[in-house]
């Protein structure tokens, strides 16, 4: 019941509804799991943050738990600790795109470009039509020194095509990169 309601985003329902169920199991990684993600939604992060780490001290392997640990920490700043729950989570779990995305945002953070691209590239692998993970490699490329812009555009575009929203910062960059580049007809063929 409690997933119904989250699904339908009666998030106050669902919070309840695990409460309750809580109350009767207290000990269901799983269950701890679900009920965390309701609170992460609500912007509970800190009551999150203790389901999490309660059901990772039941199961240690439970990559849903690491992601999901990772993603608050990320929320909150806390980019060592979001790195290390989201390494965690690809260890345990390493088909999972949205893990090496959220992976591959907290290495930027952490000034990793290498490791980042590494994380969002592989995002894009295991899932192509990921939105975000197209539209954070884009934002990648273009705070390349010198920026990747062909790159950046073809992922950018990619995004839009999945449905993601316009962000004209990142539009300004692209537009502008193509006005300063020179036109074809202004290049010579001769040596």
């Amino acid at each position: 019941l409690a997933e119904q309601f989250f699904a339908k985003g009666n998030l106050e329902k669902a919070d309840a509804t695990y409460a309750r169920a809580l109350g009767i199991a207290p000990n269901i990684p799983s269950l701890l799991v679900s009920a965390s993600a309701v609170k992460t939604k609500l912007g509970k992060l800190a009551e999150s943050r203790i389901m999490l780490r309660k059901a990772l001290s039941l199961d240690l392997d439970n990559a849903t738990a690491w992601k999901l640990l990772g993603m608050n920490a990320l929320e909150q700043k806390r980019d060592d600790e979001a790195f290390a729950c989201l390494a965690q989570a690809t260890l345990h779990e390493d088909n999972n795109p949205r893990a090496h995305n959220y992976l591959g945002m907290a290495a930027g953070r952490k000034g990793w470009g290498e490791a980042s691209e590494q994380e969002l590239r592989r995002a894009v692998e295991l899932d192509p039509n990921y939105a975000d993970a197209n539209f954070n490699l884009a934002v990648l490329y273009l705070g390349r020194t010198p920026p990747l812009i062909e790159l950046a555009r073809r992922h950018y575009q990619r995004a839009l095509d999945l449905g993601a929203q316009r962000d004209p910062a990142i539009e300004k960059l692209l537009s502008k990169s193509v006005a300063s580049q020179p036109s074809n007809s202004t290049k010579s063929i001769l040596p």
